[in-house]
């Protein structure tokens, strides 16, 4: 039974492991997510020339003055990128890479981003595959803005929980009624302004976890544990659960590391 289907407590999900400490995406930024105590960590997956799973936001990787689609590299040569940061050099890690180094020590958020020529249904077996290779199908929360994407992950792997994820107002399923352009979906993951008491009771209604990103100020968050989301995917993990566990008493500290006062960049999608 996948851990995402089961009641549970506000889960702290760091967007993109913890990016204001590590590059984004990256394993230190996943290892700094662990060490700060989040729950699961979220990170993009993209697809390769070869059908390979890989750890990226961007449709295009940067390599001097060109920008080269993620579709046109085979996994071998994405491996064998040393790519610039913020926080230095850093190296693009597989879906594989991160299920084998984290295995059963974190949950997994896995946003698929969907370009005009991804293979939906490769990816999707692709997921799943290494998913039950590793032992952490239900570990894994599989999230989307395609709803195509998630009817084929459903198709391929009905274990595997699944995220609806939007940026504005979507009608949610009613009982009784057919809703044939909502996917399926044991979750919906709203931007954070989107998370109203009337969209958590619509939610309930149709059996569908909350899971709104991306939450940094601590005010939104105590706002969102009060109304009993299912997790926050933050940019600020440690914040989070400072605010979870009622330990989070000062505004000024955590005023500043919601704002990222470590410096590093972080995208809300």
């Amino acid at each position: 039974m996948s851990d995402w289907k089961q009641p549970h407590s506000v889960w702290v999900v760091g967007h993109r492991g913890a990016p204001r400490r590590a590059r984004e995406n990256t394993l230190d930024s996943f290892d700094w997510a662990e060490s700060l105590k989040a729950d699961a960590v979220e990170f993009d997956l993209r697809q390769t020339r070869d059908g390979e799973a890989v750890v990226y936001h961007d449709e295009e990787i940067i390599l001097g003055h060109q920008r080269v689609s993620v579709r046109h590299f085979t996994a071998r040569e994405i491996e064998r990128l040393t790519l610039p940061s913020d926080f230095g050099d850093y190296r693009i890690p597989s879906l594989a890479d991160v299920f084998h180094r984290y295995a059963r020590s974190l949950r997994y958020v896995i946003e698929v981003k969907i370009s005009r020529d991804t293979q939906m249904t490769l990816m999707a077996r692709r997921i799943s595959h290494l998913a039950a290779e590793f032992g952490v199908t239900g570990r894994c929360l599989v999230a989307s803005f395609s709803a195509d994407f998630l009817r084929r992950m459903r198709e391929t792997d009905p274990d595997i929980a699944l995220d609806f994820l939007f940026d504005h107002p979507v009608a949610l399923p009613e009982q009784g009624r057919a809703t044939p352009l909502f996917p399926p979906a044991d979750g919906i993951g709203p931007r954070v302004d989107l998370v109203t008491p009337a969209l958590m009771s619509q939610a309930e209604a149709a059996g569908l976890g909350v899971h709104p990103w991306t939450v940094d100020v601590a005010e939104d968050m105590r706002r969102l544990i009060d109304l009993r989301v299912s997790s926050l995917t933050t940019n600020v993990p440690e914040v989070a659960v400072e605010v979870r566990s009622g330990d989070g008493h000062d505004e000024k500290g955590l005023a500043l590391a919601a704002r990222g006062d470590e410096g590093g960049e972080a995208g809300s999608d």
